[in-house]
């Protein structure tokens, strides 16, 4: 039995080493609303679509917190979400675009899939609205999907399975098990999970280490090495069958995907819950 389709998610898993357009755009937005947050507190609930991000980030202890002060005491609110989305699109549409750079090696993955027919779609918690300028920027460079299910394409978006549901009714591929989703976030993957799919962690380009390349590369080996892991267990806690360092090398867990499939296994299927960070 042959792998069908592969559905990638998108910052830090094709684009963006480490995932930091949507981190930056959520630090200015909530800075002009006179509350600083941490990469850490964003990177938390990365993956989620953008309104609920942002309903979750406003949840951390600290955040609230430090709202209520910026804010003669108010208690963050519904309205307050909807005002910080709207400004949050305007300046992702922007960063997505700027930080569209492809990661090493996702364009000879898509050739090896390619060649064996394998179709290939992408999900991602940006907004279509957002999407429209990362993906001009990346087809600029090469890269084509054949479907791309954006947050607000789905009436629930990850880690509910339905957008890669709709990925594969568009694509007119089944079963689940002859799909494998990667991706470098949490509900990137619990989206796979419960879809009934393979699910393949990222571990050094994206979210989890969030380092972009430079400020990767320069590490020292041994400290490289413990990030790495450190986000690979992360990725392995949260239901991931395979993790690697990046898309550059999912050719041979295709394969083995493939001799999986062959000898009868199946990936298991963890039952949708609302993500809680």
């Amino acid at each position: 039995m042959q792998v069908r389709a592969v559905i990638f998610g998108w910052a830090g898993t094709l684009v963006d080493f480490g995932a930091l357009a949507p981190v930056l755009s959520m630090q200015q937005v909530f800075a002009e609303e006179g509350v600083p947050v941490t990469a850490r507190d964003v990177r938390a609930h990365m993956g989620l679509a953008r309104p609920d991000h942002i309903r979750s980030l406003a949840t951390r202890e600290s955040v609230a917190r430090a709202w209520e002060d910026a804010h003669a005491g108010t208690i963050f609110g519904e309205s307050d979400a909807e005002r910080i989305h709207a400004t949050y699109r305007e300046v992702n549409r922007r960063m997505a675009s700027e930080r569209g750079k492809l990661i090493d090696g996702v364009l000879m993955t898509f050739g090896f899939l390619r060649a064996r027919g394998v179709l290939i779609g992408s999900t991602t918690g940006y907004s279509r609205d957002i999407m429209e300028h990362a993906i001009a920027a990346a087809r600029a460079q090469g890269l084509e999907t054949d479907v791309l299910v954006c947050a607000d394409d789905v009436p629930e978006a990850r880690p509910s399975p339905l957008a890669m549901y709709h990925a594969m009714v568009t694509l007119g591929v089944y079963p689940a098990s002859t799909v494998v989703k990667v991706d470098d976030t949490v509900p990137g993957l619990m989206e796979g999970k419960a879809a009934g799919c393979w699910t393949v962690g990222i571990s050094e380009t994206g979210n989890e280490l969030g380092l972009d390349e430079n400020a990767f590369r320069v590490l020292p080996a041994g400290e490289r090495l413990e990030l790495v892991n450190a986000a690979a267990k992360r990725l392995t806690d949260a239901g991931a069958d395979y993790v690697i360092g990046s898309v550059a090398e999912l050719p041979a867990i295709i394969e083995d995907i493939e001799d999986r499939l062959v000898e009868g296994d199946r990936p298991a299927v963890t039952e949708y819950a609302a993500y809680a960070a």
